[in-house]
């Protein structure tokens, strides 16, 4: 049964991702798109069609967790089944994607050593991730919120702290990343503070890395041996980083399964390579980026999911880039396009304010 109950994580967490991920990647450039690109641009595409998808059923429905359930898985296969057929129709019509990757070069032997010193960290900060899982204050909350869901197939309707009825809870029902939580452990039968305190970490540290590993790729793209370094640098500053309760390293090390912690190390990350890859100076004329603003417009809703703050945060931190960008370029479609993107927050933002 454990077996089967890893087989059905693996599947939602890594293969339909990936397969989700090839819908964006569609309308991506040869030259841009790499297995960690799908991957990313997957699970956020996932992430984000679970909030499009979850808020409406939080807000009408006071018993719904068996839709969403339901409704979700139904979508999830759809997304994959399209993002499968989108890359045959994409190969048969380009038969060159089958071919070597351009930017594929061979390692020298520091690099490899420097990988393997860098692989070495990322396990260490996993297996002390799993034997000293950290309680916080933060799980009487959203950890019971997760079970309670599970157990009585209701969204926010009970107060996690003593167990009552209560009304829906506005502070925190457009953010579902708790009810996601409940998602992953209703599919695969494991009881969700295992999902949250286990399961998560082992998805998202890897994930968070992959992220700075494309940062990176952008950064030292006429220096790429120096990767390996950056990569070790970001690592143990992760190791290293809990010199304050509040910094995005304990966060990631100590709080994986909280939507903060999503927000600090996935999507403010996650907007930051994709604005260097969308706005990247040396890019190929022609180069196709479209499928890179679809990531970016998804990952403002999966902010959303994330917490409540994302809505002024991520919002300031695309404007001010657009305005930086809107200056150099000397174009301001470029601000107005990234004004389109940040719809989403400007929307969730004011349903907390009308609702």
């Amino acid at each position: 049964m454990m077996v089967l109950k890893i087989l059905i994580l693996v599947l939602i967490l890594i293969i339909v991702p990936f397969a989700c991920g090839l819908v964006p990647t569609f309308f991506i450039s040869r030259n841009r798109t790499t297995t960690p690109v799908i991957y990313l641009s997957g699970l956020i595409m996932c992430l984000a069609l679970f909030q499009l998808m979850a808020v409406p059923i939080v807000i009408a429905c006071d018993f719904g967790f068996g839709l969403i359930k339901t409704l979700y898985t139904i979508l999830l296969s759809v997304m994959s089944v399209a993002g499968i057929v989108l890359t045959v129709f994409k190969v048969r019509k380009d038969k060159k994607l089958l071919a070597q990757p351009a930017f594929s070069r061979n390692l020298t032997i520091e690099e490899i050593i420097e990988w393997v010193v860098f692989v070495g960290i990322v396990l260490f900060q996993l297996v002390m991730f799993m034997r000293m899982a950290s309680f916080d204050g933060d799980d009487a909350y959203y950890v019971v919120q997760s079970l309670l869901t599970t157990q009585t197939d209701t969204l926010y309707r009970i107060r996690p702290y003593t167990g009552l009825s209560t009304s829906i809870d506005l502070r925190h029902s457009l953010a579902v990343f708790p009810i996601w939580i409940a998602y992953l452990s209703g599919m695969s039968d494991i009881h969700p503070t295992i999902v949250a305190h286990h399961i998560l970490g082992i998805l998202l540290i890897p994930y968070t890395y992959l992220i700075y590993m494309e940062i990176g790729k952008n950064i030292l793209r006429r220096e790429r041996n120096k990767l390996p370094i950056f990569m070790i640098f970001v690592a143990i500053m992760h190791v290293f980083g809990n010199v304050s309760i509040y910094t995005n390293a304990t966060f990631l090390m100590t709080r994986t399964w909280q939507g903060k912690s999503l927000l600090a190390n996935v999507c403010i990350p996650g907007v930051i390579w994709l604005l260097l890859n969308i706005f990247d100076s040396e890019s190929q004329e022609g180069d196709r980026r479209l499928g890179l603003w679809f990531v970016l417009f998804a990952l403002n809703i999966v902010a959303a999911m994330s917490s409540t703050a994302s809505v002024f945060l991520i919002a300031m931190l695309i404007g001010v880039s657009g305005l930086v960008l809107t200056v150099r370029e000397k174009n301001i479609q470029i601000l107005l396009r990234l004004m389109i993107t940040c719809v989403p927050l400007v929307v969730y933002g004011a349903m907390f304010l009308l609702i």
